[in-house]
């Protein structure tokens, strides 16, 4: 393995062995042996051979995966649950062997890989600090320097001299995260432990993270909060029933983990009508394409049940334009069409910052704007007006379709979304008075009272 490579996954794979019944763990092994009674190629030796493979089926959560991170560099891994995430965590960590193939780690290896997996609940905090340091190869004198910054990192007060039983699971997560990351590693491995803590000390671990990373520590990350993958990964991974299905940009990554549906089954086949009984006007969708922003798609994704034409962004006076002032107003004009039945359509918006953090999301299911049942060949123009309360700088957006969840609007069905679009620029006013600072404009009142 290369000097500047940090992790090296060649064809691995894993099996689980699923047994028919209880009693098949028994009959198997005894089949088996009674085969190598025989000369190997017997014919009798492969009837039993073929036998003792009967009382079992073996269950692959990972599927010849392969890839290499350098050092020093972020990579996240998402997939659906089951996708076989933090199985390869853990062989990558050496607590689980693959069935085939091989994994190399150059360094000194800190996983959280479950919550407060490696600590003693007899134990104290304390007591289990110096176990976990032992573990990562730190000596004594060397977790004796470091334990001050350990529980001041963890603030867990008094209870860092209390059983580990007794701890809260927040309190775990602050010991044991404070624990990984105080040893220095060469590479650190994060398997979804950052979501259970609350959010200052989530802010404390990102900040931390950010800080390793900036000294060179390679990180593997695997979580279902979508927005931190890209905030601190450089590429990332998607798993699809424990194969490797992409690797690339973590925006791309994402992208195609919202296009691939959870339920195989949900993918549907178009049925396109040449006309439908709602279209519109030329002259509309004319001014539409002569400035489609869609063009400049970065990526997109779905099956295009519903799909998107085109869409503009025009100002106040009706314009197109993408520069703004704070608190000024945009429209955004989006031409779509149906190409098959859908009872509930929606079109949403999503406006992200330079740090690709989610500043505002909402569509026609959150602001309880009814979209008539669509069907194919059916066209729609939906004009979104917002005011852009937000601080000077450039937004990217995404806009999507879908049929909303009838139990959670917040949730569905996406047939089409593109993504990147932008950017969009927010400037200063130009009288040079800011109304508000920080990230948005809340909508705030101010009293005064006198005696």
């Amino acid at each position: 393995m290369s000097d500047d490579i940090a992790i090296s996954v060649e064809n691995v794979s894993k099996a689980y062995r699923i047994w028919n019944d209880p009693s098949a763990r028994l009959k198997s092994p005894l089949v088996s042996a009674c085969g190598k009674l025989f000369p190997p190629g017997s014919t009798t030796r492969r009837k039993c051979e073929a036998k003792a493979a009967n009382y079992y089926r073996d269950f692959f959560a990972l599927k010849g995966i392969e890839f290499q991170v350098r050092k020093g560099e972020s990579v996240g891994i998402i997939g659906r649950n089951g996708s076989g995430k933090s199985t390869l965590l853990q062989i990558i960590a050496g607590t689980l062997q693959p069935t085939d193939g091989s994994v190399n780690v150059n360094g000194r290896v800190a996983a959280l890989l479950e919550l407060g997996s490696g600590f003693n609940p007899e134990f104290t905090g304390r007591e289990n600090v110096y176990l976990n340091a032992a573990l990562l190869g730190l000596t004594r004198a060397e977790t004796d320097s470091k334990f001050g910054a350990i529980a001041s990192f963890a603030d867990i007060g008094n209870f860092i001299d209390q059983p580990v039983k007794m701890y809260s699971s927040g309190m775990v997560l602050r010991l044991a995260f404070s624990c990984a990351v105080a040893v220095e590693p060469s590479v650190l491995i994060v398997d979804e432990a950052l979501s259970v803590g609350d959010v200052f000390f989530q802010q404390k671990c990102f900040t931390r993270i950010r800080q390793i990373l900036d000294s060179g520590t390679t990180l593997l990350l695997v979580s279902h909060d979508l927005a931190a993958v890209q905030n601190l990964c450089q590429s990332a991974i998607l798993l699809d029933d424990g194969a490797n299905v992409y690797q690339g940009p973590p925006e791309e990554c994402v992208s195609r983990y919202y296009a691939n549906p959870e339920d195989k089954d949900a993918k549907r086949s178009l049925t396109v009508a040449p006309v439908g009984t709602r279209r519109i006007a030329p002259e509309i969708t004319a001014r539409l394409l002569s400035a489609n922003i869609l063009i400049e798609t970065r990526s997109r994704h779905g099956d295009r049940s519903l799909e998107l034409l085109a869409a503009r962004l025009t100002d106040g006076r009706g314009e197109v334009s993408r520069y703004v002032e704070m608190n000024q107003s945009l429209r955004l004009d989006v031409w779509m069409r149906a190409n098959r039945s859908v009872a509930s359509p929606g079109c949403g918006i999503h406006l992200f910052d330079r740090m690709n953090n989610m500043v505002f999301g909402a569509g026609t299911p959150q602001l309880r704007v009814p979209v008539l049942p669509m069907t194919a060949g059916d066209e729609a123009l939906i004009s979104f007006r917002f005011t852009c309360s937000i601080q000077p700088g450039p937004y990217t957006f995404n806009i999507s379709l879908a049929e909303p969840d009838l139990n959670n609007p917040n949730l569905g069905t996406f047939f089409d979304v593109c993504e990147g679009l932008g950017p969009i620029t927010v400037v200063a006013p130009t009288n040079g008075v800011w109304p508000f600072y920080g990230i948005a404009n809340l909508p705030m009142t101010i009293e005064v009272i006198y005696g």
